[in-house]
């Protein structure tokens, strides 16, 4: 059974806590929106696996001056689902450079919990611009 149009609004609700938290640099929030064994796949970096580890990864980004993510595509059925989108993430760097800019897409995993809701179990982050040099 595929997912229901309930299911594909709550996943898009989660999408919109995500960004929403992001933007307000609210690492606590981010992570609880992973399982606490989740896997997150950073551009140019090791994987980050656990809540826990995830939050502290979150904790060492640079002030957030922009944040944006899409879902263009979310599929799935019963209790696992998989989302694909795009994302825009400007930060202020400490050297006064100005705002430093990534843009790419993300893929990632959520599994419906016991109590109805949805929690990232594994994303992916492939930014589309190249490594400074």
């Amino acid at each position: 059974m595929g997912l229901t149009e309930q299911d594909i609004e709550a996943i898009r609700a989660v999408v919109e806590q995500d960004t929403e938290a992001v933007r307000r640099a609210d690492w606590a929030a981010v992570a609880r929106m992973f399982t606490v064994d989740a896997v997150r796949f950073p551009p140019n970096q090791q994987p980050v696996q656990g809540r826990d580890a995830i939050r502290s990864w979150l904790e060492t980004f640079p002030p957030i001056e922009q944040f944006n993510i899409t879902a263009d595509e979310i599929v799935g059925c019963a209790d696992v689902a998989f989302v694909r989108g795009t994302y825009v993430v400007s930060v202020v760097l400490e050297d006064g450079a100005g705002p430093q800019t990534d843009r790419g897409h993300y893929m990632g995993l959520l599994r419906k919990q016991v109590d109805g809701s949805w929690l990232w179990t594994t994303d992916m982050i492939s930014s589309e611009l190249p490594l400074p040099r």
